[in-house]
C-alpha cells in the first residue's frame, strides 16, 4: 500500500471543513438579511444574533476543530512514521464518512440521537486509529 494513501481521507476532511465554512457563511448572510441586522450588530457573536440555520452551521463548523484534531494528528503521525496500511486507511475513511454524515444530519433534519450514533462511529474509528498506531509503534 502506498504511504500516501492516508493523505486522501485527510484531504477530503479538509474539503468537508471548507465546504462547511462556505455553508456557514451563506447561512449567516441569509440570517443577517432575514433579521435585518448589520455585521456590526453581530460582532459579539451571541446566540441571539443568528437564526437557527445559521447557528446550526456555525456549531457544526466549530465542531470540525474538536475531535478531527485528533484525527489529523493520527494521520500526521502515521505518515511521519511511514505506518500507512489498509487498516489505518479504512479507519480514516470511516472517520471522514462519519463526519460527513454527522454534518449532513446536523445541517438538515438534526435528529439528535442519529447524530450521536454517527458521532460515536467517528469516535470509534479515531480511537481505533490511535490504538492501531500504538500497536504498530510498540512492535517496531
Amino acid at each position: 500500500m502506498s504511504q500516501t494513501a492516508l493523505f486522501w481521507p485527510a484531504f477530503v476532511q479538509v474539503l468537508l471543513i471548507v465546504g462547511l465554512m462556505l455553508v456557514m457563511g451563506r447561512r449567516r448572510a441569509a440570517s443577517l438579511r432575514a433579521l435585518r441586522k448589520s455585521p456590526d450588530q453581530v460582532a459579539l457573536n451571541r446566540a441571539e444574533d443568528w437564526d437557527e440555520n445559521a447557528t446550526k452551521a456555525a456549531n457544526n463548523f466549530k465542531n470540525q476543530f474538536e475531535m478531527p484534531v485528533l484525527f489529523f494528528a493520527a494521520i500526521a503521525m502515521a505518515l511521519a512514521l511511514k505506518l500507512s496500511d489498509p487498516v489505518l486507511v479504512a479507519l480514516a475513511w470511516t472517520f471522514v464518512a462519519a463526519r460527513a454524515v454527522h454534518a449532513y444530519v446536523h445541517l438538515t433534519f438534526n435528529a439528535t440521537m442519529m447524530r450521536m450514533y454517527v458521532w460515536l462511529v467517528g469516535v470509534a474509528a479515531m480511537v481505533m486509529m490511535w490504538l492501531v498506531l500504538a500497536a504498530r509503534v510498540a512492535n517496531a
